[in-house]
């Protein structure tokens, strides 16, 4: 390239400039070329990312949807829990009576059967 405007400059300054404009102008038609690509790309690129970021937010939406549904389920099995079946503690207040009434009849029973053998043995 040095060769060439060496030579050019045997036939003066202007051809110089010519040459160097002709390539100054090829430059700058080659970056705008690029800048355009480039434009384009960014362009694709940005497309593509809201692609993907709204499928993933869609698949996020579905799958908290899905863990709500699941959370919602639970606490209606837990309350549905709650409300059947008595918690330990009240349990064993409840039935606690009904043992020692178990208990006295048992022994009630015994004591009858006693006074029956003490009394039909006697007789």
């Amino acid at each position: 390239m040095e060769a060439f405007f060496q030579q050019l400059s045997a036939y003066g300054m202007a051809p110089v400039l010519i040459a160097v404009v002709f390539l100054l102008g090829w430059v700058v038609r080659e970056l705008k070329e690029n800048g355009k690509k480039d434009e384009a790309r960014a362009k694709d690129l940005k497309d593509s990312m809201t692609a993907e970021m709204n499928a993933m937010a869609k698949r996020f939406d579905d799958h908290l949807a899905e863990t709500n549904k699941k959370v919602d389920d639970l606490r209606d099995r837990v309350s549905c829990v709650e409300r059947d079946y008595l918690p330990r503690e009240e349990h064993y207040k409840e039935f606690s009576g009904w043992r020692t009434e178990i208990n006295n009849i048992r022994d009630l029973l015994v004591s009858l059967f006693k006074d029956q053998a003490k009394k039909g043995g006697g007789a």
